[in-house]
């Protein structure tokens, strides 16, 4: 997607101070709001990051909000935005990352027999990753999870739960590794 076609979605952002660097696939729909802060690069495409992925999407809903700030970045990473995501600044997303506030299905399997019911009745829970964060190349970050400011999460990691600030955890799913000290 061109900063052309940003800019006639209206996303909010300055394109003089935010870079897209390969393919980026750009779902939004009605009354779906977009804000990017000032020097947030994208990369996607297999010169850009340590996985072979060819873009990046960024789906937002009807009705959704994602918020990304300032000084953050991502490689080869997918967001599904069905209600909100909020992104802090100075974050760091690895690549092959996946960002969903959504089950994207009912979890009832009588609800699964009927297509429309199945999607009608699925969960849906806000994103909030705080400031500072670090999240290692191809976790997923699930819907209703809370990240604290200056936690990292290890590479491979399934984020089922919320995540104190200060802290490292990693694995699937994820678990507590470790405090970083903060002077």
């Amino acid at each position: 997607m061109t900063i052309e076609e940003l800019l006639r979605y209206k996303v909010d952002f300055n394109p003089q101070k935010c870079s897209f660097i390969g393919r980026t696939f750009l779902e939004l729909e009605k009354n779906s709001k977009i804000v990017i802060g000032d020097y947030f690069i994208a990369r996607s495409g297999v010169n850009s990051g340590i996985d072979t992925g060819n873009g990046r999407k960024i789906a937002v809903k009807s009705n959704a909000e994602l918020t990304i700030g300032k000084y953050s970045g991502m490689t080869n990473t997918v967001i599904q935005c069905h209600k909100k995501v909020v992104i802090g600044n100075y974050v760091n997303i690895g690549a092959g990352c996946m960002i969903m506030d959504s089950n994207f299905h009912s979890t009832d399997w009588r609800d699964r027999l009927d297509r429309k019911k199945d999607v009608d009745n699925r969960r849906n829970a806000s994103v909030k990753i705080g400031n500072v964060v670090f999240i290692g190349a191809r976790s997923i970050i699930c819907k209703g999870v809370t990240i604290g400011d200056h936690s990292m999460i290890a590479a491979g990691s399934v984020v089922v739960n919320d995540i104190p600030s200060n802290e490292v955890w990693g694995g699937n799913p994820a678990r507590f590794i470790k405090k970083i000290d903060i002077l």
